[in-house]
């Protein structure tokens, strides 16, 4: 692949991770704390591990999107991409809120209680990304990745 897709593609994934890692911790931060004087402390420390934990996460997204394949069969592609985008926005949502309510509270009593809460009220933004990642942001880094080999730098 031509080095300059490579950066590309490369930027644009680090681009939509600082995006969901900001987005997502500042809504589960919220969740967790609302808007108090430690908000912005509290929002940079869940920042930093929704960043780490998504590239983490992301690797897990081979996997269910086979076992959404397996169960669905033979689905038309919109039912199939549907149903990966719901999995995988519940799979991601549940681990970053899951990352974010321990690094925020620790193991603090009841915080799993903190956690279901964070994930279900956060469900809907994880959803939102889902399915703009799966049909708008993957096809067209998909059409980038195949430009770039079959265009090989000469």
């Amino acid at each position: 692949m031509e080095s300059k897709t490579r950066r590309t593609l490369l930027l644009l994934r680090l681009c939509i991770q600082f995006a969901i890692a900001l987005l997502l911790s500042l809504v589960i931060t919220m969740i967790n704390y609302g808007f108090t004087e430690a908000f912005f402390r509290n929002w940079a420390k869940g920042f930093a591990v929704a960043f780490i934990i998504i590239p983490l996460a992301l690797r897990l997204i081979p996997f269910v999107a086979r076992g959404v394949r397996a169960v669905l069969g033979n689905r038309s592609i919109f039912v199939i991409r549907c149903g990966v985008a719901i999995c995988v926005a519940t799979m991601m949502e549940g681990l970053i809120a899951l990352a974010i309510t321990l690094a925020q509270r620790g193991l603090a009593p009841g915080w799993p209680v903190m956690w279901g809460a964070a994930f279900l009220k956060a469900l809907p933004v994880g959803l939102l990304i889902g399915f703009t990642m799966t049909f708008l942001v993957q096809p067209r880094m998909q059409r980038l990745a195949t430009l770039g080999q079959a265009n090989p730098a000469r």
